[in-house]
C-alpha cells in the first residue's frame, strides 16, 4: 500500500468509489451462495469478506484484483470440512475458519521464503482441467436446490442420476426463477457486455420474489441473517483436528493461489502492468488468514468480481476497500433485507 496509495490520482476517485459500490452489491449475495456450497450458515460467507479485501489492498501487487469467497475455494473448503468434522455441524464452521488460517499462513509462509517459482507448475491445461472439474461439482450439486427437489444423498454421479429419476418432483416455480434468472444472467452478457448482469439478475430476483410473492407459493428464501459484526480471534477446534487442517490448509491454499494468480496475471496482461508473485503469496495469505480470523471461510481472487470492477472503471484497490467498507456496512445494519 506504501508504494500505490502516494502516487494515487485524485481524479480516478469517483470511478473507484462506484465501482466498489457494485462490487460489494455482487459481494454480499455471492458470499452467501458460496457459504451454501461449502455447507456452513451463510452469514460466515459475509464474515470472510470486509477484512480479507482489507488485508489484500495493504499487502498485495495487483492494482485490480478483488478478493472474496469463490466457488473453487468454497466446495474444496466443504469437502474438507465434511472430512474433518464427520458431519458434526457443531464443529463446521470453526474447522471452515481454521482451514481458511491454515492456507493463508500457508502462503505468507511461501511468500516470505520466495518460492513463488512453484507456481509456475501450475501449467494451464491443470489448471483448466481442475476448474472444469469444479464447475461440473457445482453444477450438479446445485441442480435439484435450482430444481426445488431435495438434494439425493451419495456421489456426483449418483447424485446427477437420482436427480434427473426424481425430475416428476420438480417445483416449477422454483425452476422458473432459476431458469429465468440464467437466461438473464448469460444472455444479457451476450447483448451488452459492460453492463454487470449480475448486479441486475440480483434486482430482478427481488423485484419478482416481492411483486409475485415467490415464499407463499413455495419458493426457497435465504431467511434470516444474524446481524453484526463477529467477534475476532482463533476458532477453537477439537486437538485431533490440528493436524487434518494443516494439510488440508496446504491443499486449500494451492486452490486460492492457482485462481487468484489466473486472474490477477490476466489482468496485468491487459493493463500492462506486472503482478509480484511473492507479494501475491503474501496478499493472498493475509487476506485469508484475516478472513479465519472474522469467523469467514477462506477466500481467493475472483475472475467474476474482478472483471465487473474492471468494466466499472476501477483502477486501485480503493475498489476493494471500498467494497470492504460497504459490505462492513451491510453486515451491521442491513441483513434485514
Amino acid at each position: 500500500m506504501l508504494q500505490w496509495l502516494p502516487g494515487y490520482r485524485r481524479g480516478r476517485l469517483r470511478n473507484d468509489l462506484l465501482a466498489g459500490a457494485i462490487v460489494a452489491a455482487l459481494l454480499v449475495p455471492q458470499s452467501l451462495g458460496y457459504a451454501t456450497i461449502a455447507g456452513v450458515p451463510v452469514q460466515v460467507g459475509l464474515y470472510a469478506v470486509p477484512l480479507a479485501l482489507l488485508a489484500y489492498g495493504v499487502l498485495g501487487s495487483s492494482p485490480q484484483l478483488i478478493v472474496g469467497p469463490a466457488s473453487t475455494v468454497a466446495i474444496v473448503s466443504g469437502s474438507l470440512v465434511a472430512d474433518i468434522s464427520r458431519d458434526n455441524p457443531q464443529d463446521a464452521v470453526a474447522i471452515t475458519s481454521a482451514l481458511a488460517i491454515a492456507a493463508g499462513l500457508v502462503l505468507v509462509l511461501a511468500g516470505m521464503l520466495r518460492i513463488s517459482w512453484l507456481a509456475e507448475f501450475l501449467s494451464k491445461p491443470i489448471v483448466t482441467g481442475f476448474v472444469l472439474g469444479l464447475t461440473l461439482t457445482i453444477i450438479i450439486g446445485e441442480l435439484p436446490t435450482m430444481l426445488g427437489i431435495p438434494k439425493p444423498s451419495g456421489d456426483l454421479i449418483g447424485v446427477f442420476v437420482r436427480t434427473m429419476q426424481n425430475l416428476d418432483e420438480t417445483h416449477m416455480q422454483t425452476a422458473a426463477v432459476g431458469g429465468v434468472a440464467l437466461a438473464v444472467l448469460f444472455g444479457g452478457q451476450r447483448i451488452a457486455p459492460r453492463v454487470p448482469w449480475g448486479l441486475a439478475t440480483l434486482v430482478l430476483g427481488v423485484v419478482a420474489s416481492l411483486a409475485f410473492d415467490l415464499e407463499a407459493k413455495g419458493v426457497a428464501m435465504i431467511g434470516e441473517v444474524p446481524s453484526g459484526l463477529p467477534p475476532l480471534g482463533l476458532p477453537i477446534i477439537p486437538r485431533d483436528d490440528v493436524g487434518p487442517v494443516l494439510i488440508g490448509g496446504m491443499s486449500l491454499g494451492l486452490v486460492a493461489l492457482a485462481e487468484g494468480l489466473a486472474a490477477s496475471r490476466l489482468f496485468a496482461t491487459r493493463g500492462g502492468y506486472r503482478v509480484e508473485t511473492d507479494r501475491e503469496l503474501v496478499g493472498m495469505g493475509a487476506a485469508n488468514v484475516a478472513a479465519g480470523l472474522s469467523g469467514g471461510l477462506a477466500v481467493a481472487g475472483s475472475l467474476s468480481k474482478t472483471a465487473t470492477a474492471d468494466q466499472a472503471g476501477s483502477g486501485s484497490q480503493i475498489t476493494g476497500l471500498t467494497a470492504a467498507a460497504f459490505t462492513t456496512v451491510v453486515i451491521v445494519g442491513f441483513t434485514w433485507v
